[in-house]
């Protein structure tokens, strides 16, 4: 079952829409805050969501898969935000990072299911069930959301200099 077209499915384009702008930001790489570094993951974790909350006919299927699919996106995040090579100035409070593409193809995905489920709701019929929607969003959201996260508690955490000292 799918819902009409409400307000709700154009916040969540707007919210996928949001992501794939400000992560393009990102992607050509530079200096920039961690609080524009976070602004992708928060926009996607708000569509996805909100298209979890558009799935009427929940199952204990749909359940699993959305925990599942954020469970692996969230793994892949964090691996990827480790891998990353990223300078800060803590006195600034700036962040470099090099040019990547990996959040900004998470971030078109997530706006092509978000177009999914708008025109789902706009012809009244499922394109693709809402349920393997909000878990697809949830594995962009999980890899955008942990690859933000552990960028940003690298930058943060305090350095452990060894200081020799005299025997």
């Amino acid at each position: 079952m799918v819902s009409a077209l409400s307000l709700a499915n154009g916040l969540t384009l707007l919210f996928a829409a949001l992501c794939l702008w400000t992560m393009a930001a990102q992607s050509r790489g530079g200096v920039t805050t961690l609080g524009r570094l976070a602004l992708p993951g928060g926009f996607a974790v708000l569509a996805t969501l909100m298209l979890l909350a558009g799935v009427f006919e929940a199952s204990f299927l749909f359940d699993i898969l959305w925990v599942a699919a954020f469970a692996v996106g969230s793994v892949i995040g964090r691996i990827r935000g480790w891998m990353l090579s990223v300078q800060s100035n803590r006195e600034s409070g700036l962040v470099s990072l090099p040019a990547t593409v990996d959040g900004l193809v998470a971030a078109l995905i997530l706006v092509a299911l978000s177009v999914v489920d708008f025109s789902s709701a706009m012809m009244g019929e499922a394109l693709i069930e809402p349920g393997y929607i909000a878990a697809g969003s949830a594995l962009c959201a999980g890899f955008l959301g942990y690859r933000v996260l552990v960028i940003a508690l690298r930058v943060v955490r305090p350095t452990t200099d060894k200081v020799s000292r005299p025997a």
